[in-house]
Parts: structure tokens; C-alpha cells; sequence
């Protein structure tokens, strides 16, 4: 499924050059962002395919990669690193990052469970700061392990005070996202909102709670 503009994004202004839309994106224009997005939608797609491995590929859309990727550049315009990066380099740094998570959450699954059943025995003792789960499997173990509320890690038990801080749609959609695996699209049936509206909230969502775990937050390679 090709990228949705979303319609407080769409713009009038199609006849725009590349170079106009740039200058609007810098000066942080997301409906020129957007139409940027959908302008350049096969070569974003294409870089995605190209850093995306087989076996990934065998369980996630390249379409719902860049619609996430689209979706995360949207809501953190304002910060862009805009005069470093062009924007299809910018687009290409958040696909990456894109990748690497969703190869962590498909493929990390036994590490992770491994993981938090040793963060459990081991208690405060702590291993080593490279094996930490993310922040995504940090809620996955937060919201699936019976014992964590007892966990003695302290990382566990600041993910479910912050759950806690957010409203009740936000925890439904991390819970439905993270814990039980669903794709965007069946959230978005459920709770009676469309894909990107989800995709957006669980987009802000992670950044309000990586904002206030930020000083337990694990280090992401």
C-alpha cells in the first residue's frame, strides 16, 4: 500500500521544485515534507528494500516500513538535523534506524524473553549494559512478564510507572503494538481510527516515554 498523505498535509502547491520544497522542509513545513515523502516514494521505497534482509523481508511490507518512517519524520520535523543532512539523507537515517528495530523486535524475541527472565533472577545485580533490551522490548517484558510488577529492575519498574502517565488510548495501542505483536492496520480496526492516526500516536507515545525513562533508558547500538 503506497504512502497515505495525510489530508492536514496535503498540499495544493504540486507544481513546486524539489529545491522550494527543501527550503519549505528547513524551515520546518510539513506539508512540503509530506509532499516531498510522496514525490520521492519509489526511491525511499527502493532504499528500504536494499538495507531490509530476506528473512525480514518474509514478515514485514516494505509499503508499512516507509509509512512508518514517513510517519516518524512528520511528527519530529521540528528537530531535524536539517542543516547537516539533505532530506532524502535525513529520510535514509530514520529508515535505518527504522530497520533495526524491526529486525531487533522479529528476531530478538528469545533473547528478549531470555533476557528479562535473567533481569528477573539476577535482580539489582545487573548485567552488562550491551545485552539491555530497547526500549520496545523493555515494554514488552514490562507489560507480559507476571512478576515484573515484584521485578527488582529498576528499568521494568520505571516502564510501568510511565505506562501509567499516559492516557488510556496511548497504553491500548502499546499494549496491542508491543505486547501482542499487531500490525498498525488491525490496531487501527479496533479501535476505530485509521492507520496513520495510530501509526502517529504510537510514534508520540514512544517519545514521551522515552523523555521521561531518558536517564534509564538502554543504549541503542
Amino acid at each position: 500500500m503506497p504512502f497515505i498523505l495525510p489530508k492536514q498535509f496535503q498540499m495544493s502547491d504540486e507544481d513546486l521544485s524539489d529545491d522550494q520544497l527543501i527550503d519549505r522542509i528547513k524551515s520546518n513545513d510539513a506539508g512540503a515534507l509530506a509532499e516531498y515523502i510522496q514525490r520521492h516514494q519509489s526511491q525511499l521505497s527502493g532504499f528500504v528494500r536494499s538495507i531490509t534482509g530476506e528473512h525480514l523481508l518474509a514478515l514485514v511490507e516494505v509499503d508499512d516500513l516507509v509509512q512508518e518512517v514517513s510517519t516518524a519524520a512528520l511528527s519530529s520535523l521540528e528537530s531535524a538535523p536539517l542543516d547537516e543532512y539533505s532530506p532524502m539523507a535525513w529520510l535514509q537515517q530514520l529508515a535505518r534506524r527504522r530497520v533495526v528495530d524491526a529486525h531487533r523486535f522479529h528476531f530478538d524475541a528469545k533473547r528478549r524473553d531470555a533476557n528479562r527472565q535473567q533481569s528477573i533472577n539476577a535482580g539489582s545485580g545487573g548485567g552488562s549494559g550491551d545485552s539491555a533490551p530497547g526500549l520496545e522490548q523493555l515494554l514488552a517484558a514490562s507489560m507480559t512478564s507476571p512478576s515484573a510488577a515484584f521485578s527488582r529492575d529498576v528499568r521494568m519498574m520505571r516502564m510501568q510507572e510511565a505506562m501509567q502517565t499516559l492516557g488510556e488510548e496511548q497504553q491500548q495501542a502499546i499494549r496491542m503494538r508491543y505486547a501482542e505483536g499487531m500490525p498498525t492496520k488491525q490496531i487501527a480496526e479496533k479501535l476505530g481510527k485509521t492507520d496513520v492516526s495510530i501509526r502517529v500516536l504510537l510514534s508520540r507515545s514512544m517519545r514521551q516515554l522515552e523523555k521521561i525513562l531518558d536517564d534509564v533508558r538502554p543504549t541503542r547500538q
